[in-house]
């Protein structure tokens, strides 16, 4: 066809210029009145222009409206009107974007993905030819260029400096995935069209590529706030994905904990359920194992509808079998699958893969700390001789929250503080790594908010490194230490190195000859820190190892 004829028929839309009918949104009689308008409101807004050859060759509806409309309109000698039945006048800008769709063939290209699925679904019900497919390709478009941009993302950040992600280097504008995913309302059934089916298949890769692994998406603030605002849909397809990596299953189990205590009223109790059942349960950890699940299966059977029993995963009998199971020899697991055959809801918990390890194998995954310089001064100056204060670090991961609003780093289903701990009148400092139980797991009327708790006889293993950076003169001479699979630590406590950091004392100013500075060591109380501080701060490094098999 011409292109002169194509740009033509474009101008047309809503012009009066050779128009011979018009088009009437009104209310559909059938549908409930939702969006505030008066119920006597009947017509939406002033009838659009159009042209019978157009909307005949583009829509079997407007065909056959026609086709009833000739009798009338030749007797009657008026304009055939046609009336477009609409839930609410919020439909308006999809039905004209859909007439305007018949005119030019095109879905405008700034479309956000909800406006395309709103074409959509009016063009289905026009049955405007080629509307469909034409949103379809958009959407797979968007969908698709949303994934290649969240990989990309995740190989700059988890590349060869193995740094976490931090809040700075995350997405600023939400991806389109998480658009069509916020709109399910609109959604077709998938299985009535593959289509669109196809269209989700691409918008779950494109979740776990954008939210990449468990550890990506507790510790980067940017990303946490997306996962505790997606829709009941979106989560379930997030940690249903064999894709999804993580440090450890207990790391996924924190991630619905966080998600329910902000939507678990707004999800039905068999969607909570289907949520539980994505946590592969066998594959927790044996502190998880041992202590946290049996705990959320006894609130949940306590009270299903109180806060803290929200976890209706498994019942404490089967809890216990899961922990029974995942603990047993291979010969024995081999058995327990053979008897569970005959139990399909327990051989469900027993037989799933373990997901993708998301610690890098060599460097471990590594998080930024540091402690102000002012901070520092303040602990220093409250000490007596003997007496022994922590300053706590703030890890750069973090948004810009108050000190006291700061939390630390989520790993193996832990958070883990960093601190420094300094003794009046000693030479050296300690570096600890604490450990807690995330609030999450602890709502109100819980087992594990309970004074007495058993949590601090549950241990930890520990597989990370702590580096404290150091300079002497003009080089570097960063301080590390590390802790191997086989170093445990209590929850709700610390373990370290109390003598990690040697400090600058006067006797050792002396000794090196060095009288002004020995006189500066008596004077600034943090001079003993001077090869500790640069730009205001003490700083490090946190780095998460891979558990040895």
């Amino acid at each position: 066809m011409s292109q002169d004829v194509l740009r033509g028929l474009q101008k047309l839309f809503g012009s009066e210029r050779r128009s011979d009918c018009e088009i009437t949104f009104c209310r559909d009689e059938s549908a409930p009145i939702a969006d505030g308008s008066a119920a006597s409101e009947a017509v939406f807004g002033p009838p659009l222009p159009a042209h019978s050859v157009v909307l005949e060759l583009a829509s079997e509806r407007f065909r056959t409206q026609f086709e009833r409309w000739e009798p009338v309109s030749a007797t009657a000698g008026r304009r055939p009107q046609l009336r477009i039945p609409l839930g609410s006048a919020a439909e308006v800008p999809a039905a004209r974007a859909a007439i305007r769709f018949a005119y030019t063939g095109e879905v405008p290209t700034d479309s956000s993905v909800r406006q395309v699925l709103e074409l959509r679904r009016q063009g289905a019900y026009l049955q405007i030819s080629g509307c469909v497919a034409a949103c379809d390709e958009v959407l797979t478009a968007k969908v698709s260029s949303s994934s290649r941009a969240a990989v990309a993302s995740s190989h700059m950040k988890n590349g060869s400096n193995k740094r976490a992600r931090t809040s700075e280097e995350a997405p600023q504008q939400p991806p389109a995935v998480l658009e069509l995913f916020e709109s399910e309302v609109l959604w077709p059934d998938p299985q009535a069209e593959p289509a669109f089916g196809a269209i989700l298949a691409t918008g779950k890769r494109s979740l776990v590529a954008h939210f990449g692994n468990s550890l990506a998406a507790l510790n980067t603030h940017s990303l946490r706030e997306q996962l505790l605002a997606l829709p009941a849909v979106a989560l379930e397809a997030l940690l249903e994905s064999d894709e999804f990596g993580t440090d450890d299953e207990a790391s996924v189990l924190l991630m619905l904990a966080m998600w329910m205590r902000i939507n678990r009223d707004k999800a039905e109790p068999a969607v909570r359920q289907r949520l539980c059942r994505t946590v592969r349960l066998v594959h927790l950890s044996r502190p998880y194992l041992s202590l946290i699940l049996p705990a959320l299966a006894a609130d949940h059977e306590k009270d299903p509808e109180a806060p803290a029993g929200w976890f209706s995963g498994a019942d404490a009998l089967e809890a216990t079998a899961v922990a029974n199971f995942a603990s047993a020899a291979a010969k024995e697991k081999q058995m327990v699958l053979w008897a569970a055959e005959e139990l399909p809801a327990v051989s469900g918990l027993l037989r799933v893969r373990p997901r993708p390890q998301c610690i890098p194998p060599s460097g471990g995954l590594t998080f930024s700390w540091h402690i102000p310089k002012e901070h520092l001064l303040q602990t220093v100056r409250q000490l007596q001789p003997g007496s022994v204060q922590r300053v706590y670090g703030a890890f750069d991961h973090q948004p810009h929250l108050a000190w006291y609003l700061q939390h630390g780093v989520f790993a193996w289903g832990f958070e883990w503080c960093v601190f420094i701990q300094v003794t009046g009148g000693q030479s050296t400092a300690g570096v600890l790594m604490h450990c807690d139980l995330p609030t999450a797991l602890t709502p109100p009327g819980s087992r594990l908010s309970r004074e007495g708790t058993l949590t601090r006889i549950t241990t930890v293993p520990i597989s990370a490194s702590l580096v404290v950076h150091r300079r002497q003169g003009a080089a570097a001479r960063n301080v590390q230490k590390t802790c191997t699979s086989d170093v445990f630590v209590n929850v709700g406590t610390a373990r370290g190195w109390f003598k990690m950091l040697p400090l600058q004392n006067r006797q050792q100013q002396d000794a090196m000859g060095n009288t002004a500075a020995a006189v500066t060591v008596a004077a600034d109380p943090l001079a003993a820190w001077v090869e500790y501080l640069t730009d205001g701060k003490v700083s490090g490094t946190l780095t998460l190892l891979r558990p040895s098999p």
